[in-house]
């Protein structure tokens, strides 16, 4: 009888044992396949220009843009390995506005990551009534262009790059993306109480109480939508949005499970306005797995808020921010500086752009932000 039990333990332990190596070589075998199927983007280098431009990218539709800027000092844009850059864009699915801009900087060869916020109000040098980059996408669309190529080209002007990679994420995704990851544990800093549109539950009514909680993708996307109850508004929102994506990537790192990362990458390039294949997507998700948390880094764009002609605008502190594109932004071996830009500035006396002219006829200020 004993002997039978020992044969019955030892046929049991030997199932596990089996089904432990089943379990492993589908495991290997998926990670293996997710290795096959990724893929980094090309970056492919035009000798006589300081953008990057990403293999086999959608045709540009032609579209009314500013005047390109006049040329500056020749720059050698030999570009530093391993590091793509990358503009990431938030979309107001109700006004078409751009509410979330980021700027990045990946390191994928010391797997580190940099990613700066644009004020939605930053001023642009162009000749229009309402002269915030947050309304440069809508406005491309509104006049039959695909809204990337004009943001683009403005984020061009304010860094002196052409980013290698964008993707506009819309709030749908970014709540799918959210769920995906099983949502994020979250400190919320402040009572939270608004409506806002029924793509969330409940009719659009959101409540967040302060402290740490469970956040699922619609509950997350209020978080980082909501701004009403900041004393320094956007500025604010922009802290926290910060905290948050720190804390979901800190998670994804966790997490460290690249099959999970295959099924978001699969969300993502389902959804995204995007040059970037899904195989590039998972490609940078698993450079993404190799960084540490503290090799993650946010950042926002140095500027003080100014009422120009009765709008709200943050105006770039022009020295400050260069220091920042070339700490954390700058792909290439040289360094950039305002002859590679086409800014508007304070230079204490009034407003300049960096390329010695303002398009338009009005700058002057109509009282303090």
């Amino acid at each position: 009888m004993e002997q039978h039990k020992q044969h019955k333990k030892k046929k049991k332990n030997r199932l596990w044992i089996i089904l432990a190596a089943a379990a492993v070589l589908l495991v290997a075998l998926d990670i293996g396949l997710y290795f096959a199927w990724e893929r980094p983007p090309v970056i492919i280098e035009e000798p006589e220009e300081t953008e990057a431009v990403i293999e086999n990218e959608p045709e540009a539709t032609p579209e009314p843009t500013p005047e390109p800027m006049p040329e500056g000092t020749r720059f050698d844009n030999t570009r530093q390995d391993g590091v793509y850059t990358v503009l990431l864009v938030g979309l107001d699915q109700m006004s078409g506005s751009t509410d979330t801009i980021l700027v990045g900087r990946f390191d994928t060869v010391n797997h580190k990551l940099n990613l700066v916020s644009i004020p939605r109000d930053t001023i642009i040098n162009v000749d229009a009534e309402v002269r915030k980059i947050n309304s440069v996408y809508a406005g491309s669309l509104n006049w039959g262009g695909n809204g990337i190529d004009s943001l683009m080209n403005q984020i061009d002007w304010l860094t002196g790059f052409v980013p290698d990679c964008y993707a506009v994420l819309n709030l749908e995704t970014f709540i799918r993306i959210i769920d995906e990851l099983g949502g994020v544990d979250f400190d919320v800093p402040e009572e939270m109480e608004y409506m806002y549109q029924d793509i969330l539950p409940n009719g659009g009514y959101i409540h967040l109480s302060p402290g740490l909680q469970h956040l699922d993708g619609a509950h997350a996307m209020a978080l980082c939508r909501y701004r009403v109850g900041y004393i320094t508004g956007d500025y604010g929102r922009i802290d926290v949005q910060h905290a948050f994506l720190k804390a979901c990537a800190d998670q994804f790192i966790t997490l460290g499970n690249i099959p999970h990362a295959r099924a978001i990458a699969e969300v993502l390039g389902e959804n995204l306005v995007t040059n970037l294949s899904t195989a590039n997507i998972a490609w940078f998700m698993r450079q993404l797995l190799q960084c540490k948390s503290r090799d993650i880094q946010f950042f926002t764009m140095p500027s003080e808020g100014r009422l120009l002609q009765g709008y709200s605008y943050a105006v770039p502190r022009l020295w400050e921010w260069i220091d920042m594109v070339n700490t954390s932004l700058n792909p290439f071996e040289t360094e950039l500086g305002m002859w590679n830009m086409n800014l508007v500035y304070c230079d204490g006396a009034g407003y300049s752009g960096t390329q010695g002219y303002l398009d338009g006829e009005w700058y002057f200020e109509t009282g303090e932000d």
